[in-house]
């Protein structure tokens, strides 16, 4: 007799399946740390095999009906399950799901690029993904020439 599937199981199925073929870097996209790396998915990998289920009338009530379907799902949604998709340190991924929860909507997408994106530059120094950003030194050493006399500052001399 085949095995009941539950929702999470199911979705395991998917992931196991496909996993070998994810786009995986060989670092953290924001942060460069080789350690801990993880795929996240910006479309919800539960939430897309739910939505094409319902929308193809698809019952997944056993192991067997998952894996019978599942080389079809991914052709079907080969962009959101492989492609869009990152590659995040455990403490990069973790503060993504904080913000977005642990099931982002598919509608924050976008966002959770975005933020990948903001993160990056605000881990790198950067701004609009171009300039270094000077250092707080770096900064005052632009209005700095030479020794200051802060008493004829306040005296106004």
């Amino acid at each position: 007799m085949a095995a009941n599937t539950n929702k999470r199981v199911a979705t395991k199925h998917i992931r196991d399946g496909i996993k070998s073929q994810y786009p995986k870097g060989d670092k953290c996209e924001i942060c460069g740390t080789t350690h801990e790396l993880e795929y996240h998915h910006y479309a919800t990998l539960s939430i897309v095999f739910r939505n094409y289920c319902e929308e193809h009338n698809i019952s997944v009530k056993t192991d067997e009906e998952v894996i019978a379907m599942r080389d079809k799902f991914y052709e079907d949604n080969w962009e959101a399950v492989v492609v869009d998709g990152v590659t995040l340190c455990n403490g990069h991924h973790k503060a993504l799901h904080k913000l977005y929860g642990k099931q982002p909507t598919l509608a924050s997408q976008n966002k959770q690029k975005h933020w990948v994106h903001r993160m990056f530059e605000k881990n790198n120094g950067l701004t609009e993904g171009t300039e270094p950003q000077p250092t707080n030194a770096a900064r005052f050493s632009r209005h700095a020439v030479g020794r200051i006399d802060f008493k004829s500052l306040i005296k106004g001399v």
